[in-house]
């Protein structure tokens, strides 16, 4: 089973499987993360994790097995204030979401972070060179042989 840090939404995890998705309460397993997930303004799933040492990118219901030097990530704002969160796998577009981004009131009063709020946005800076994803995987990896 594959577990992602439900960055939507705390204190759960998203378990991916062969049929589909579900979410479960963070007490409720007793496995550690395999990455981060989470989903749009629109509800669609994103994900970046490791499975069986490789990593994959999810989008809905499709996986793509990548490698950090294949897969590239942008999230651009837009004239009207959306913004474009796309992600490139082997120069092949596979996820293009133009959403318009929550802003809440504590990053324009107390200054918090707008990747905070926003999940498209976390999750490219997560992505945002091979290097940062490199770390990732490191992270990962760290927690894993803690845990086991």
């Amino acid at each position: 089973m594959i577990f992602l840090d439900n960055y939507s939404k705390k204190n759960t995890y998203i378990n991916i499987t062969p049929e589909g998705y579900s979410l479960v309460d963070a007490n409720s397993i007793n496995d550690i993360e395999n990455g981060e997930g989470g989903f749009s303004e629109d509800g669609e799933l994103l994900g970046l994790y490791i499975d069986d040492g490789k990593l994959y990118f999810q989008y809905n219901d499709k996986r793509y097995e990548t490698k950090p030097d294949e897969i590239n990530c942008t999230n651009e704002i837009l004239d009207d204030g959306k913004r474009n969160f796309r992600i490139k796998i082997k120069e092949v577009l596979v996820c293009n979401i133009i959403y318009k981004p929550y802003i809440s009131p504590f990053v324009l009063t107390f200054g918090d972070d707008e990747d905070e709020f926003d999940f498209l946005l976390y999750l490219s800076n997560l992505m945002a060179d091979e290097n940062s994803i490199k770390n990732f995987i490191k992270g990962i990896n760290n927690l894993k042989q803690y845990y086991s």
